[in-house]
C-alpha cells in the first residue's frame, strides 16, 4: 500500500505513540464522553490545523467526545493500524488510499473529506517554465507512492515519459541544483523550502490542472462506525467547525498545540501552510464555500474512480462505495 509522499527533509523521525494529545483534559462533560483515538497521517503541521483547533477550543468535548490525537510519522502506517483496529480513525492523505484499501479488502471507510482540493503540486524553476507542457523530457522528482498512481494521470494529460522519473526522498537539493528539473510536493511546504534556499519556482497545483481526487479524508474502521454512528457524525461536524475557525479566526491556539506535538515545526512554516490552505482553496474549494468542508459526493467519486480504472490503476470491479460512507 502506498505511503504518504515523503515531506520535508528537515522533519525528524515521528513522535512515539505514547506522546498523546487528549481533548479530555479541557474539561469534564456533563455525561461520559465517547472515547476516540484518531491518528494523523504525518507529524503535526498546518494541514492538521482544524483538528488541533477543535481540541484547543473544546469543540470535541462540547460534542460529547473524548478525542485523543496521535501524531503520525516515518515508518508509521496509520491505514494499517486502522484496518487492524488499533486506532479508531485516521486521515487518508488522498483518494488513492481509499481505493487501495478497497482493493485490499480492508474494512474501513472514508466518512468526510476535509480537503476539497488535493494540495499536491509540481514545481519547477521559474526561469524556464510557464506551463506543465514545458516539462516534457525534463527530470521530474516524484515520491514513490505517486509513480504508479498520480504519475499515470499526469502522463495521460501531458507529454511525459517514464524516463523522466527521478526519486524524491524529501531532500530538495537535487531539484535545486538542476535548473531543468521539476519536483513533486505540497502547496503548503515545498515552495517555502525552495524559497528559503534562494530558488524562484513556478508552482502548479494539480487540482487546478484537472486532478479531482479528494484529500485529507477522515477515515474510520467499519466496526467503530457501526458501534458509534453518532460519535462519527459528531467528530466530522466538530472537525469541520475547527477548520472554519482555524482558517478564518485566531489560529494561535491550534498552532501552539501543533508546535507542542511537533517541536521541529516553526512559526513561519505554519503561517505559510495556513495561507496556502486559504489562498489555494484546499479546504473550502474554489470559490471558497465554508459549508463544503467535509463534503463528498457520489458523482465525484464515480468520476475519479472511472478515470483511474481507465488508466489501469484499479481493477474494473473496484467499487468506491465499499470504502466510502456518504451518510456523515
Amino acid at each position: 500500500m502506498p505511503a504518504r509522499p515523503v515531506r520535508r527533509a528537515f522533519l525528524k523521525a515521528g513522535l512515539a505513540l505514547a506522546a498523546l494529545l487528549s481533548a479530555s483534559a479541557l474539561g469534564q462533560p456533563a455525561r461520559a464522553a465517547e472515547k476516540l483515538v484518531f491518528m494523523l497521517d504525518w507529524q503535526a503541521e498546518a494541514e492538521h490545523g482544524g483538528y488541533f483547533q477543535a481540541v484547543a477550543e473544546g469543540l470535541y468535548q462540547k460534542a460529547g467526545l473524548d478525542v485523543t490525537i496521535v501524531p503520525g510519522g516515518p515508518g508509521m502506517s496509520a491505514q494499517q493500524l486502522l484496518a487492524a483496529g488499533k486506532i479508531d480513525g485516521t486521515i487518508g492523505s488522498n483518494a488513492f488510499y481509499v481505493l487501495n484499501l478497497v482493493e485490499a479488502g480492508a474494512k474501513v471507510k472514508a466518512v468526510a473529506s476535509m480537503f476539497q482540493k488535493d494540495p499536491t503540486i509540481l514545481m519547477a524553476h521559474a526561469q524556464n517554465t510557464t506551463s506543465l507542457t514545458d516539462l516534457k523530457g525534463r527530470p521530474i522528482f516524484l515520491g514513490d507512492p505517486s509513480i504508479n498512481t498520480l504519475w499515470r494521470w499526469l502522463k495521460s494529460k501531458y507529454p511525459f515519459e517514464d524516463s523522466q522519473i527521478r526519486r524524491y526522498t524529501g531532500n530538495l537539493a537535487p531539484f535545486l541544483t538542476t535548473p531543468t528539473a521539476a519536483a513533486q510536493g505540497y502547496a503548503t511546504s515545498e515552495p517555502l523550502t525552495a524559497k528559503k534556499a534562494g530558488a524562484d519556482v513556478k508552482v502548479f497545483l494539480l487540482a487546478d490542472q484537472g486532478y479531482d481526487g479528494y484529500s485529507g479524508l477522515v477515515m474510520f474502521n467499519d466496526a467503530y462506525i457501526q458501534a458509534h454512528p453518532a460519535a462519527v457524525k459528531a467528530f466530522v461536524a466538530a472537525t469541520a467547525e475547527g477548520w472554519r475557525h482555524y482558517l478564518h479566526g485566531d489560529a494561535a491556539p491550534a498552532n501552539a498545540l501543533i508546535r507542542k506535538s511537533n517541536p521541529d515545526m516553526d512559526a513561519e512554516t505554519l503561517a505559510y501552510g495556513r495561507k496556502a490552505l486559504v489562498d489555494d482553496g484546499i479546504v473550502e474549494g474554489t470559490p471558497a464555500a465554508p459549508d463544503a468542508i467535509g463534503r463528498m459526493t457520489a458523482a465525484r467519486w464515480d468520476s475519479f474512480t472511472t478515470e483511474m480504472k481507465r488508466l489501469g490503476i484499479y481493477k474494473a470491479g473496484t467499487d468506491w462505495k465499499e470504502g466510502v460512507d456518504l451518510a456523515n
